[in-house]
């Protein structure tokens, strides 16, 4: 498991479910896992309760399953979770994308686009991890913009499952599409065009539905 360096003043069991978290998205822990409470606190240099803890507040999500007296499980993704968490992060962030384009500063602007040109390097050296962050902080800029930062958290809560299969997707799928939306997005902003903003953003999280047949081809074992 990939470990995380623990913030300061978080709680071990906030710092347990962190780490978990990542590690299911990032696929460290694949669909299907079986975990083990005790082989957690040992790698996290923890007590098992938080990790207990933690488990237990990863289930409420449905991306762990516990099976008391036996242990817990990494969930197969589930196509009908990913489609509703779509929904909502599809509904929401194109509606704010809109208001984003028309409120944009030049200095907002200037940090979309050399965003997208780290994009477009880490994508070239193949970095993964990197390009996700990349990606996830370019669409958080959004909601920074127009102050409504409660709603991205609503959104990355909700938004674990979608996570994972995006995972997939950048691992498995023609990763050009990315950036020609993140393009599109990010022209529409320039041109403070709020409808076209909404439009490309919304066509772009809701490609899931487009490539979900061909992930699921190349990962039929983590589909449940």
């Amino acid at each position: 498991m990939k470990n995380i360096e623990k913030l300061p003043k978080e709680s071990n069991r906030d710092y347990a479910f962190r780490v978990i978290r990542e590690n299911i998205i990032k696929l460290v822990l694949k669909p299907g896992t079986m975990l083990s409470e005790q082989d957690l606190a040992d790698e996290l240099e923890l007590s098992r309760t938080p990790v207990h803890e933690a488990l237990q507040e990863l289930s409420k999500s449905k991306i762990v399953e516990v099976f008391p007296q036996k242990g817990s499980l990494v969930s197969l993704i589930n196509l009908e979770l990913v489609e509703e968490a779509v929904f909502v992060r599809a509904t929401l962030e194109s509606a704010i994308t809109q208001q984003a384009a028309k409120a944009a500063t030049e200095e907002d602007i200037k940090y979309l686009k050399e965003n997208l040109e780290l994009q477009e390097f880490l994508l070239k050296q193949n970095n993964v991890d990197k390009f996700m962050e990349m990606d996830n902080a370019f669409h958080e800029k959004m909601y920074a913009i127009t102050n409504k930062m409660q709603c991205y958290y609503m959104v990355k809560a909700m938004n674990i499952h979608h996570d994972r299969f995006r995972e997939l997707r950048v691992q498995g799928a023609d990763r050009a599409p990315i950036i020609a939306h993140h393009k599109q997005i990010l022209q529409a902003i320039c041109d403070h065009d709020g409808d076209a903003a909404q439009k490309y953003t919304y066509e772009h999280i809701t490609r899931t539905r487009i490539d979900a047949e061909e992930i699921r081809r190349k990962y039929p074992d983590y589909f449940a």
